[in-house]
């Protein structure tokens, strides 16, 4: 009898499985050929004085009761990518000459492409296929191409694209770049100094010298008849080559940094250093005169010349462009990639990153992105917080910083040189966790003259939480401390919790929430005796069981919002602090770090996803009001009069506006909708977001507010 019990509940179970999949297949097909999808006719782009309401009657498909429409400041540079090509892997270098464009990818040797029609490439052939190429150099019609461990290949260039292969030059050391002149090849070969080959015949090259065989050289570039060498990492030597088997050592530049990259454009020498860009007037080739240095591109790592500018590789924004106005404002130029290298033309740009394919971009259509404000920092900027007109900025190399908000172009101050890494305030003392070197405390209670209290260098930190004369403190891998710090010159570890690796903590009247790497959500309480005592952990259900590694959490009306790394954001009813319940949860572009509830929204950021407005007003289902994309966001987040204040690392705070909801939506059908959209604060290019439960749409530039 149980046996055949068994069996009924066996194919009942599989039975129902296969109805449930039958099921979701059909409801699949049928969302897949819904003719429904959101798609919205682009609005006719007007320009309006400020104060101005805007109505827009939108046609498409796919509008319901549940559709959000809003204003959005636009900060990125989307509309200038007029193409694109799919490539896979890292690239490293790339060259244009006439028609064609040289690619060079890591271990998958060099791609050539036709862009003729400069925005329709198309693969024309494949060389060295499984070779590292690091380095592309080009004299007339024959390139130089470095290959790391398996020294220089030297090619052709024929009139229809393809290659000719000359020779191979095999090296004992590694082949990082090479610079042609007048018959011979410079090859920088890092650790063994600069190689110097007889190509007079190509195909019969001779190793002819060696040049500072004892220190690395990793760089070089050209003027004229003189040689830039990147010496032991901190120096460039200058030496003339007219006898190019003999030169001759004319000039050495010290720096005070390490050199990421250097390049010659229009007889100027650009560095890319560890702290900035050093810029050298090279009209005297043996006697460069410092001209500039600009210190806001801290993140420079790569470094392209084109006709009329230089372009600047931002490990972590994107470019910068540099024009014939040195002291002129530069701005990051948003694309959403990490341009690894950038071949220039007269009208586009082709940029290659890691992963995302090849990029065309319109040069006349690239704009510097239009923020509020950019505070740069000196080194990279991890947290911030807001008081009275002040900001503090927990800067990883800078210190901590602070800002006057009232002031336009006020240069920041520094508190205190020791390492920033996240803030806690409680009343009028702010906490600045400094990972390896402590804690600091100060009094803020003036927000424009604070003063150091104490510094705790036993307390390692990188997240804090008070509650009453309680310290939370956690060290990620190393547990969270619960310490006394009623005496606050003598504070007293009164438990650890080891087991505990926490991302974030917060706390909302007695109760501490933490979010930690492999336990979810947490909920403690500190017992009498003064111990940590968890009253429930939330495990979040399959499809959202993983808790990633960049995770926030903030309380607000007995709800938790977790910034739920790959999972978006997830939303919890902790009322009943020892049966939590999950309410609801939506997805979000990137890696979520940081949240921060405003009214009835919740404001995300995410690495690579950029900035996130949520509808929260019924928490069980959360609709997504607007997304900007702004790369390389890390955990500071502020929300203040309007204003959303982000920290972007190297690229220091930028601030853009909160966008702006509907305050009027009327569905018509599926397929019109009327909505009025009140007037921002600021003036300048405003998008238009419509989002349902499924998909989003963007109209670019649909109001200019003047």
């Amino acid at each position: 009898m149980k046996r055949l019990l068994v069996v009924i509940a066996a194919m009942l179970f599989f039975g129902g499985g296969v109805l449930a999949l039958i099921w979701f297949g059909n409801s699949f097909l049928s969302y897949a050929s819904s003719k429904h999808n959101l798609r919205v006719e682009m609005p006719i782009a007007r320009k309006l004085p400020l104060g101005t309401k805007v109505a827009f009657n939108l046609r498409g498909s796919g509008f319901n009761r549940e559709t959000e429409t809003s204003l959005f400041m636009k900060i990125n540079n989307q509309e200038a990518v007029v193409g694109s090509f799919p490539l896979e892997g890292i690239y490293n270098e790339s060259l244009q000459y006439g028609d064609f464009l040289f690619l060079a990818r890591e271990r998958g040797g060099l791609q050539v492409l036709n862009i003729k029609d400069p925005r329709q490439p198309q693969l024309v052939k494949e060389y060295l296929v499984g070779r590292t190429i690091v380095d592309i150099h080009r004299s007339g019609t024959i390139i130089y191409l470095s290959c790391g461990k398996l020294g220089m290949s030297i090619m052709q260039i024929l009139p229809n694209g393809l290659l000719h292969h000359v020779t191979d030059i095999a090296m004992e050391s590694h082949a990082l770049m090479g610079q042609a002149y007048n018959g011979f090849l410079f090859v920088a070969t890092g650790n063994k100094g600069l190689s110097i080959y007889d190509i007079r015949q190509p195909d019969q090259a001779q190793l002819v010298g060696v040049l500072r065989p004892d220190l690395v050289i990793s760089k070089l570039v050209r003027e004229g008849s003189f040689l830039y060498l990147s010496v032991a990492g901190n120096k460039i030597e200058i030496y003339q080559i007219a006898e190019p088997q003999s030169p001759q050592l004319t000039k050495t530049l010290r720096l005070t940094d390490d050199l990421y990259d250097l390049i010659v454009h229009q007889q100027q020498l650009y560095i890319a250093t560890k702290s900035g860009v050093l810029l050298y007037d090279i009209t005297n080739a043996s006697q460069p005169e410092l001209l500039h240095k600009w210190t806001e591109f801290g993140s420079a790592r790569k470094l392209f010349g084109g006709s009329d500018s230089v372009y600047i590789s931002d490990s972590f924004s994107g470019l910068r462009v540099v024009g014939a106005e040195i002291e002129g404002p530069h701005d990051y130029v948003n694309l959403n990639i990490d341009p690894r290298t950038i071949s220039v033309t007269s009208d586009y740009l082709y940029i290659a990153g890691s992963n995302k394919g090849l990029l065309i971009v319109d040069k006349n259509e690239l704009l510097p992105r239009q923020v509020i404000q950019t505070f740069n920092t000196p080194g990279s900027a991890h947290d911030i917080f807001i008081k009275g007109g002040w900001m503090y900025i927990a800067d990883a190399r800078g210190g901590v910083l602070l800002q006057n908000l009232e002031i336009e172009d006020e240069m920041f101050t520094t508190v205190t040189p020791r390492w920033g890494e996240s803030f806690l305030t409680d009343r009028d003392l702010l906490y600045v966790a400094q990972a390896k070197m402590g804690i600091e405390v100060f009094d803020i209670s003036d927000p424009g003259d604070p003063k150091s209290i104490v510094i705790w260098p036993d307390l390692q930190a990188m997240r804090l939480a008070v509650v009453g004369d309680y310290l939370l403190s956690s060290k990620g891998i190393s547990g969270v401390k619960l310490i006394d710090i009623s005496d606050i010159y003598h504070p007293i570890v009164k438990d650890v919790l080891p087991e505990v690796h926490a991302l974030d903590i917060t706390v909302d009247g007695h109760l501490i929430y933490i979010v930690s790497k492999k336990q979810g959500l947490l909920i403690y309480e500190i017992t009498d005796n003064e111990k940590l005592s968890r009253l429930s952990r939330v495990s979040t259900p399959f499809p959202m069981n993983q808790f990633d590694l960049s995770v926030a959490v903030q309380v607000k009306d007995d709800i938790a919002y977790v910034a739920n790394g790959r999972a978006g954001l997830l939303i919890v009813d902790v009322k009943k602090a020892t049966a939590p319940i999950i309410l609801g949860s939506i997805g979000i572009a990137g890696i979520s770090k940081a949240v921060k509830i405003s009214g009835n929204k919740a404001v995300i950021t995410s690495h690579l996803g950029g900035i996130s407005v949520v509808n929260i007003a019924d928490p069980e289902n959360p609709i997504l009001m607007n997304s900007v994309s702004m790369p390389g966001l890390s955990r500071g987040l502020q929300v203040v009069d309007d204003l959303i204040y982000v920290t972007q690392k190297e690229m220091g705070v930028a601030v853009v506006p909160v966008p702006i909801a509907a305050e009027m939506v009327k569905v018509l059908s599926a397929q019109q909708m009327q909505v009025t959209i009140p007037s921002p604060k600021l003036p300048g290019s405003y998008s238009l977001q419509i989002n349902n439960q499924r998909e989003s749409v963007v109209s670019d530039d649909v109001v200019i507010y003047q």
